[in-house]
């Protein structure tokens, strides 16, 4: 008996009503061999998944971006809603029309009217929008490609905050008030993000009613893989002379919570301040609180905090910001960057043990805004290259004879692409094609998928546990004999041999490890 149902006999009555014994009837399905998937089939399932993974490493893995074209209109979906214009060509154009709609266009040209410095943060930053499209455009109806810079991120990062949350989850008439008060604009802003990043991170979100005055409560419970959190977000005000979080974490961690704490403080510093320097004065500053931080007179609890910097909003002109996002364990001693770990097995099991909110923290550092609809490349998408290498596509090898792409590789430092072509008589070839610079910055964007397929590109491994890591899903799938086979040497091979099957791939990959770090090491 399973979940209430009896299994059913091979000499049953079949429980589709025919009569029949279940072997002579839907059970003679079971017996029938599996055939081989067809290769054209097998080549579909792998170029749908290969878009599936260029749309997640675009979108996120939220609720995908749902939009048509109709009529010569373009239907974008936002939860319930339903949002459309002839005019949409990029994903960058409807946010431009999606955050006007919701702060209300009515408040919007109240402020318009009003001097620029006088106006609210968010149409200044619409006014500095508006005077770079009149510079880039060069026509109307075209798409031009702009660098990113602090005030494109700010702008149009906040719309692509406030469309997350309402085709996620929900987008609150309360937070949206917060925002368009000047005084409450920097803290509303930063939740949007901290909210849009667990939602790329593949969270649900719970929103809590922030105009309940009853009690305490976080910004929202955020659950994923059987585990919910309870998330805080605060930001310092800028122009601060030093880095201390104090404030901060104190405000954080006297809030109500009913699951374990996440708080995520943003330093508000310029781009000037490098990682290794936030990263060494977050720490100290949360590290000392650890035994003297009281509320309410009682010691305070236990937190995963997030210290970030995103200087967008204080760099507009600035190209290539750095996101920066630091982990530190309060009171936990098994999360953070600066967690000592006794072995590479420790370290890589709480490694899996938060993963989910290591997740959150490389969705932070890799935050993008979508440019197209249906997570194609804008390199693709917008006409600047047309030529695909896609695995099993026909390609030309020379006029009048033709063959199929079995596989390709590409060598930046050379601009070449090689590729692998089984021509129709059967013989094999090797061709070489010079890579435009949109084809290069395309293939740099996403090469796990640029020849259609999800093949991953191996990154080097430097740190200790990146390397144990790459030994782990090397030999995961290595049979226990074979493992032990290869540790036969070992003077403590009895006891490895009552190890778990996990325990001792772990050992393995443990050794490997150390050994591969020594060779590495300086004399």
């Amino acid at each position: 008996m399973k979940n209430g149902k009896a299994k059913v006999g091979r000499n049953d009555p079949c429980p589709c009503g025919s009569g029949l014994k279940y072997k002579k009837c839907h059970g003679k399905l079971l017996d029938r061999p599996m055939r081989p998937i067809p290769p054209e089939i097998r080549g579909m399932l792998q170029a749908h998944e290969a878009r599936e993974v260029l749309r997640q490493s675009q979108q996120g893995r939220g609720r995908p971006i749902i939009s048509a074209e109709f009529q010569g209109y373009r239907l974008t979906a936002v939860g319930r809603q339903l949002h459309y214009s002839k005019i949409h060509k990029t994903f960058i154009d409807f946010l431009g029309d999606y955050i006007r709609s919701v702060l209300d266009p009515e408040w919007g040209n109240a402020e318009i009217a009003k001097p620029l410095e006088e106006r609210h943060t968010i149409l200044q930053w619409y006014d500095a929008i508006c005077s770079l499209h009149r510079r880039v455009r060069l026509g109307t109806g075209e798409i031009v490609s702009v660098q990113e810079n602090g005030l494109l991120s700010a702008y149009y990062g906040l719309a692509y905050n406030l469309y997350l949350l309402q085709h996620n989850v929900e987008l609150q008439g309360y937070l949206v008030a917060r925002l368009k008060r000047a005084e409450s604009f920097y803290a509303a802003y930063y939740e949007t993000f901290v909210a849009a990043w667990f939602i790329l991170a593949g969270f649900s979100l719970r929103l809590e009613d922030e105009q309940d005055s009853t009690r305490t409560h976080p910004e929202f419970v955020a659950s994923r893989d059987g585990q919910s959190y309870s998330v805080e977000a605060k930001t310092r005000q800028p122009g601060k002379n030093h880095f201390d979080v104090g404030n901060q974490l104190y405000k954080a961690l006297k809030i109500e919570a009913h699951h374990p704490r996440v708080v995520f403080v943003d330093m508000n510093v310029g781009p000037e301040v490098g990682v290794d320097e936030l990263a060494e004065k977050a720490l100290a500053s949360v590290q000392s609180r650890r035994e003297k931080l009281l509320i309410q007179g009682s010691a305070a609890p236990p937190a995963r905090v997030f210290v970030t910097n995103q200087p967008c909003h204080l760099a507009l002109d600035t190209t290539n910001l750095p996101r920066i996002c630091i982990p530190i364990g309060f009171k936990l001693d098994d999360f953070g960057f600066s967690a000592p770990f006794p072995t590479y097995t420790a370290a890589y099991k709480a490694l899996k043990k938060y993963e989910p909110l290591y997740d959150v923290q490389k969705a932070m550092v890799s935050y993008t805004i979508p440019v197209t609809f249906d997570g194609e490349l804008p390199e693709f998408a917008f006409g600047q290259t047309e030529r695909r290498f896609l695995i099993g596509a026909r390609i030309e090898i020379e006029e009048g004879r033709f063959g199929t792409l079995q596989s390709g590789i590409v060598v930046e430092s050379e601009r070449r692409v090689y590729l692998v072509v089984n021509a129709d008589d059967g013989a094999g070839h090797i061709m070489v094609a010079e890579l435009t610079e949109a084809e290069l910055t395309a293939y740099r964007a996403h090469p796990d998928t640029f020849f259609g397929r999800v093949e991953r590109v191996p990154k080097p491994a430097h740190h200790p546990l990146a390397i144990f890591e790459f030994f782990v899903e090397g030999y995961k799938n290595a049979p226990r004999d074979r493992l032990l086979d290869l540790m036969a040497g070992a003077p403590n091979i009895e006891q490895l041999r009552e190890l778990s099957d996990e325990d001792l791939l772990h050992h393995y990959a443990e050794g490997l490890t150390h050994q591969l770090v020594r060779e590495r090491s300086p004399e």
